[in-house]
């Protein structure tokens, strides 16, 4: 049995502090995809009373070998990943460059054990590295050994706080999925099986949407460039923004989020100024800095552009979906002014109305009664049907103004 000794950096005790559980799942998976895994497995392993009791990640990437465990574990305030910015044999990008994956760690459980296996001269060797949270600067190594287990890196965390369980079920993979979806579009031979369930971006996604956020220029002069992709996902439910490097790597989610009725999305931030204020430990302080509020800023701004295109984009197609099956209440073209105005206002009001859950998973006989209820009250008195739907789902004002402005005309 030998021993690591680690001279952990006060700014590595402060990350450590302020990491979240999921945080530190997501960290041990980047480290799995940095060691070029194509498979990376995250699992729950419960005792008898249906408790967990480990945490097992799992990886059939390189391993670590024997003579660069030291190296490795010895720079936990300096990984050997800042000098590489792709894998060797895969060229994928990068994600570990401070060596803080493996103390993070820790925040999951106060026992942490790595069980690398590793190729060498067509024989395969494992050992183990053990570390404690209460004295995360020393880890214990034993000796390799010949094994017959397949190259990779398996982490058990034991151990665990009872609040490991908020790192199981729907929301949890929900989470892993925000995380990893813009890596494993990009590298699709990549599979991540977290509590038994693939993680698969590609069947939650609606639709995806980029934007180039231009040249900002920060309160130093300095100029930074940003990029913003938005998932628009299937589930409801799913809203938030995240900040992530210029590759597209998540950093950190920002609270609170930005809600826009009917749709579910993610947008992703990108820039290689959060990897700035995350070495500083500005990125996760609720206020951040100036600079960091300006590039969000401008990405919320691109956000409300983006969702009110898609609410006219939904509301057409909608319209497009009931004049086709036979919904729509009015046939052939507008007769005159009056009709055509009558008709843009039925428009706004029924496009609304299909937010609402009741409408949309109505029988098509009761939403066609709705909307000729609809079309009547537009034709006697539209004024009270947005008070009506105010009731209902808070009619957004914008919405009232269009429609005085088609009575007015």
């Amino acid at each position: 049995m030998k021993k690591i000794t680690v001279q952990v950096k006060e700014d590595h005790l402060e990350l450590l502090s302020r990491t979240k559980p999921m945080g530190a799942i997501a960290e041990l998976i980047w480290n799995a995809l940095d060691a070029e895994a194509t498979e990376v497995r995250v699992e729950f392993v419960e005792n008898e009373l249906s408790g967990v009791e480990t945490v097992r990640v799992h990886d059939n990437g390189h391993g670590l070998h024997y003579d660069h465990a030291f190296v490795v574990f010895r720079n936990l305030g300096g990984s050997w990943k800042r000098k590489e910015s792709r894998t060797p044999q895969r060229w994928r990008f990068m994600h570990g460059q401070y060596g803080k994956g493996r103390f993070r760690a820790f925040a999951l459980g106060n026992r942490v054990e790595w069980i690398p296996v590793y190729d060498v001269d067509g024989k395969r060797y494992a050992y183990s590295i053990v570390g404690h949270a209460a004295t995360p600067g020393e880890f214990d190594l034993t000796d390799p050994a010949e094994t017959d287990a397949p190259a990779g890196m398996t982490v058990a965390i034991t151990d665990l706080p009872a609040t490991v369980s908020l790192l199981t079920g729907i929301k949890a993979q929900q989470e892993v999925t925000d995380v990893f979806a813009l890596y494993l579009r990009q590298y699709p031979d990549v599979r991540i099986v977290y509590d038994g369930v693939p993680i698969d971006p590609s069947h939650a996604e609606d639709r995806s949407t980029d934007y180039d956020l231009g040249e900002l220029v920060m309160q130093n002069g300095e100029r930074v460039r940003a990029e913003m992709t938005v998932v628009e996902w299937n589930l409801p439910g799913k809203r938030g923004v995240v900040l992530c490097d210029d590759n597209g790597f998540a950093l950190h989610q920002i609270t609170p989020r930005l809600y826009f009725r009917g749709f579910s999305y993610t947008a992703y931030v990108k820039s290689a100024h959060f990897v700035t204020l995350e070495k500083e430990g500005l990125l996760q302080l609720d206020d951040m800095t100036p600079d960091g509020r300006q590039l969000l800023d401008e990405a919320r701004l691109k956000l409300r552009q983006h969702f009110t295109l898609r609410e006219v984009e939904r509301a057409q197609e909608t319209l497009a979906f009931w004049k086709e099956t036979g919904l729509y209440p009015y046939r052939g073209i507008p007769a005159n002014r009056d009709e055509e105005a009558e008709r843009r206002i039925f428009d706004i009001y029924a496009s609304h109305l299909n937010q609402l859950s009741f409408f949309a998973e109505s029988s098509y006989a009761t939403k066609r009664l709705m909307l000729k209820f609809v079309r009547e009250l537009v034709d006697s008195d539209p004024i009270r049907v947005a008070r009506i739907l105010d009731e209902l789902l808070a009619f957004p004002e914008e919405k009232q103004e269009e429609v005085s402005d088609l009575l007015r005309a």
